[in-house]
């Protein structure tokens, strides 16, 4: 069995159709393929094994790392920003005048 044909029936295990194996064999090399379904036996509990090996196919992860990102690497978590209020008297004018516009 030629190397096709081997990662072939590799994509078949990860329950890929015809079209997208076909797709994913057109697009990418077979050395980079087969390098991402190396890393992809390495790496535990992966819960979308074909969504993982697209990715890392697109984003061309070369090592564990370059897809496990630390934290500082990561956007900062935005602080919720406060909500400007309207004073409570100014609210209730803006209710009672929506009101009026609804009633007419």
């Amino acid at each position: 069995m030629d190397k096709k044909e081997r990662i072939k029936e590799e994509l078949k295990k990860l329950n890929l159709d015809k079209k997208s194996i076909d797709k994913i064999i057109l697009n990418y090399s077979l050395e980079g393929i087969e390098e991402k379904l190396e890393l992809l036996q390495i790496k535990r509990k992966v819960v979308n094994p074909a969504g993982w090996l697209i990715a890392a196919l697109k984003e061309d992860y070369t090592t564990l790392e370059s897809y496990e990102k630390p934290e500082e690497l990561l956007p900062p978590v935005k602080q919720k920003e406060e909500i400007k209020r309207l004073p409570r008297e100014e609210e209730l004018k803006w209710i009672r005048k929506i009101r009026e516009i609804i009633s007419k």
